[in-house]
């Protein structure tokens, strides 16, 4: 049989004991050319990652994303390179930073960014966004108003500070700040070593109220909210969007009010904070008798603060997500869930409650305007079970990692208690990829994506 084999390989005639030595020679030959293969496999494979984690923008990165999914590199091994994530260099700049930019509608955008003197990309660091008050302002660099760059204090913070500057045209309420947020924190963790369970986002006064603002856009990147002699009852006639109750049921909050506070008395805040905590039972509200609008307390709760942020770390897949929203394609996003679709649809769950109320003087009204037709989904994950329940939504869509469900078992989906889906999930490097350019976040990966029709029944192939 050897001797046919290299009759008909090599073309020459061989003898049995010539056969025997050149059948050895040969596997050992196959198996170099393999490792060779394999190493320059690797070689290319960590390139091609190295290229990723790198890439200086969205369309090189994007770029390089697609050549990762063409050269077929394993979900695992891409799975576990994100997780890694990138290699940081102490050689950054560290004090506080100016970033300065302007959108292409001219619109100016500055703030600072504290980063820590004493930072090194050894370990991951907390971030705090912090929003400032009284934007009303002409000036862009309004930020200056509030933060003394050239406090000693300063020297010892302990994480990364993101200060924007709120003004009349860039106020906490308009998406241009959001947007901004999101694109300074990702800048951010371009160059430096940021713990992504940890950043949390407050503010005092106007920005208090913009606070419950961002906290009703997305709480996805955040793992607590901080709302300092703020509204949340102001939004009834500030910002974009309709707020919603439900929205702040997926975030702890440290709230704090001032008894002597004429800006915003205990009448117009109390309503609103009540009507919070008797949805989320992880806020934590003080109501200071002696304080005015100001934030001369600050002192006396610096270290309940900190407590409350560094015990609060933000669990990236959450097994119990509620979101509402009227808007199908912005503020669309809970982590795993995204409403795409919304209209009003035979298949609603009667359970679900728009909680759009507040009692003041002991009669009900109305908390927030209705102006558009909104959807609310609740999405609980029990195993490989996944059960939604929606009111005026059509379709939705959901983000699944290996880290909650067993992508080895079939995977199960109800909506509605209607079977939309029921069987074993594919791990694809596209969405891997995909969603991983846009959070920017080692701890947070999506392995599959699924799209749901509501009021759809399921048809196994």
């Amino acid at each position: 049989m050897q001797r046919q084999f290299y009759q008909l390989i090599f073309k020459v005639p061989v003898s049995g004991k010539f056969c025997s030595s050149y059948f050895h020679a040969t596997c050992l030959l196959f198996a170099c050319v393999v490792c060779l293969a394999l190493k320059a496999g690797a070689q290319n494979a960590s390139l091609l990652l190295s290229n990723y984690h790198h890439a200086g923008n969205k369309a090189v990165k994007e770029k390089a994303a697609k050549a990762i999914v063409k050269a077929g590199i394993p979900f695992d091994s891409v799975y576990i390179s994100l997780q890694k994530g990138r290699n940081y260099t102490a050689q950054v700049s560290r004090g506080f930073l100016k970033w300065d930019r302007h959108t292409k509608e001219g619109i100016h955008l500055f703030a600072l960014v504290l980063i820590p003197w004493n930072y090194s990309p050894e370990k991951k660091w907390p971030v705090r966004v912090v929003l400032h008050g009284d934007i009303s302002h002409m000036d862009s660099y309004n930020v200056f108003r509030f933060i003394d760059t050239t406090q000693a204090a300063y020297r010892s913070v302990q994480e990364i500070r993101v200060y924007p500057s709120g003004y009349f045209a860039a106020r906490w309420y308009y998406k241009i700040q959001y947007e901004n947020v999101i694109q300074l924190l990702d800048s951010i963790k371009q160059l430096y070593n940021v713990d992504e369970n940890l950043v949390s986002l407050g503010g005092f006064s106007d920005g208090g109220t913009g606070t419950y603002a961002f906290a009703n856009y997305d709480v996805t990147p955040f793992n607590c909210f901080l709302p300092y002699i703020g509204s949340c009852g102001s939004l009834r006639v500030l910002g974009i969007k309709q707020a919603y109750f439900n929205n702040y049921r997926n975030r702890p909050f440290f709230i704090e009010n001032g008894k002597q506070d004429e800006t915003f008395p205990p009448s117009v805040v109390m309503p609103y904070v009540e009507q919070i905590m008797r949805l989320n039972n992880d806020v934590s509200f003080f109501m200071i008798d002696t304080s005015g609008h100001s934030l001369k307390w600050m002192p006396l709760l610096k270290d309940s603060i900190d407590h409350f942020v560094l015990s609060h770390p933000r669990n990236p897949y959450p097994d119990y997500i509620v979101w509402q929203t009227e808007h199908p394609t912005i503020f669309n996003r809970n982590h795993w869930v995204l409403i795409t679709g919304i209209g009003k649809t035979a298949s609603n769950a009667p359970e679900l409650i728009d909680y759009n109320e507040v009692v003041i003087n002991g009669q009900y009204r109305q908390a927030f305007r209705r102006d558009s037709l909104a959807g609310l989904m609740e999405a609980t994950v029990t195993g490989n079970t996944i059960t939604v329940r929606t009111k005026n939504i059509t379709s939705y869509k959901l983000l699944l990692s290996p880290e909650q469900v067993d992508f080895s078992k079939p995977c199960t989906i109800i909506t509605n208690g209607i079977l939309s889906f029921e069987g074993l999930l594919d791990k694809e490097v596209s969405v891997l990829l995909k969603w991983n350019s846009l959070d920017n976040d080692r701890t947070m990966l999506y392995g599959a994506e699924m799209n749901i029709q509501v009021g759809k029944t399921f048809k196994s192939r």
